[in-house]
């Protein structure tokens, strides 16, 4: 996960992802923690995903997704977001997204949504965060403690990641020599405002093109508007993916999840609401509901 527009710690050490004055006061760029944050970090924790017992598949039996966790991390990979979760519910219960397929999941943080991909029988999966070394490595670890030997036979690879930077380096983690992906996750990513640019040319490079014989890729955007005010700002995205890109966007989930950040300001239904997008080909209808 990358890091949001700012960086807010309270006296408690809680961090939230809201500030009213944070695009006002220059804070739209990533990657500038303020002065004092880069202090102990707490230590790493286990997070378990209960995958619901109707969507386990005998042959595989991970009922139970163990998630290493860092402490703290600037970047917010330290969290398991409700949009990861929601689309993992909806991975699970649409497991043809991924079967047989290639996956590439933008700004993992937990991995979540690449560990559901790989279980389902994605044929492999490329899980990429910002590329910091710590982060890195706690996803690798993560991938590890759930299937080790998926990461030794390469069909789920982990990697870093800047979003619209050396696309070259990830498309040739693409199986096939195709350059590449049939299906890219992003999950809760789109409320870095500053980071659209980078993250629609990833698509538009990273995501397979209609192709004779072929269906092209479909991307998966999960979010949920963390800062009721910026909201028009948050679903820019879909709309210059849409106009710049010329995909066809569906709304495919919206659910009440409840808040990720109690104290946070804003509407609490527009703050606990998971909103679900998928980014096709307009040469590339998919029909699932």
């Amino acid at each position: 996960m990358s890091e949001p527009e700012a960086t807010i710690a309270s006296a408690s050490g809680t961090i939230g992802l809201s500030s009213a004055e944070d695009e006002a006061a220059g804070f739209d760029s990533m990657f500038q923690a303020p002065e004092g944050f880069y202090k102990a970090h707490p230590e790493e924790k286990v997070v378990v995903f209960e995958r619901k017992p109707e969507f386990v598949d005998s042959k595989t039996g991970l009922r139970q997704v163990r998630l290493n966790l860092l402490g703290s991390h600037p970047l917010w990979g330290h969290y398991l977001w409700n949009a990861a979760k929601t689309f993992a519910n909806y991975l699970d219960s649409h497991k043809d997204i991924v079967q047989g397929r290639s996956v590439l999941e933008l700004g993992a943080a937990g991995g979540l949504p690449s560990l559901i991909s790989a279980v389902n029988e994605a044929s492999r999966v490329v899980v990429t965060d910002y590329p910091d070394p710590d982060l890195i490595e706690n996803i690798r670890k993560t991938v590890a403690i759930n299937m080790p030997q998926k990461l030794e036979d390469r069909s789920v690879i982990v990697d870093g990641f800047k979003w619209g930077h050396e696309i070259e380096r990830i498309q040739k983690l693409a199986p096939d020599d195709c350059d590449a992906f049939d299906v890219l996750i992003l999950c809760d990513l789109v409320f870095n405002h500053s980071e659209h640019d980078g993250l629609l040319r990833s698509i538009s490079q990273l995501m397979k093109k209609p192709s004779v014989g072929g269906s092209g890729g479909e991307a998966y955007v999960f979010f949920t508007h963390h800062r009721p005010w910026l909201a028009d700002k948050d679903m820019q995205f879909i709309e210059r993916a849409q106009k710049e890109l010329g995909l066809e966007a569906v709304r495919i989930v919206e659910e009440y999840t409840g808040v990720m950040f109690e104290e946070d300001p804003g509407d609490a239904r527009v703050r606990g609401t998971v909103h679900g997008f998928r980014l096709t080909h307009p040469m590339c209808p998919v029909e699932r509901s």
